[in-house]
């Protein structure tokens, strides 16, 4: 259940959009919820496009491992950059959001 969770939140933070529930219990959820209502609200922010539930997959792994401090914002960018060549901005802002 929790790795479904993960994918839909990693859905609904590419898409840009929010749909925050009660259910989010965990520290991270809550994280990633005030993340995604920040990136929501941003008109600036590109969105990054996790078509693939394995790009959501790693997405997600990757916001684990730098809420989790086993990753820095500076390798969560790099590796962004690697998969989404584009976006180092949006990796960026969100390594900033996640760690604040």
């Amino acid at each position: 259940m929790r790795k479904f969770h993960a994918v839909a939140t990693a859905a609904v933070l590419a898409a840009g959009l929010l749909t925050a529930t009660a259910s989010m219990a965990t520290a991270f959820d809550s994280k990633m919820s005030d993340v995604i209502a920040h990136v929501k609200a941003d008109p600036n922010y590109k969105v990054i496009p996790l078509q693939s539930s394995a790009d959501r997959e790693w997405f997600m792994d990757e916001c684990h491992a730098l809420y989790g401090k086993k990753i820095s914002k500076e390798q969560f960018v790099a590796d962004g950059v690697k998969q989404f060549p584009s976006f180092e901005a949006s990796f960026k802002e969100l390594a900033d959001l996640i760690t604040a």
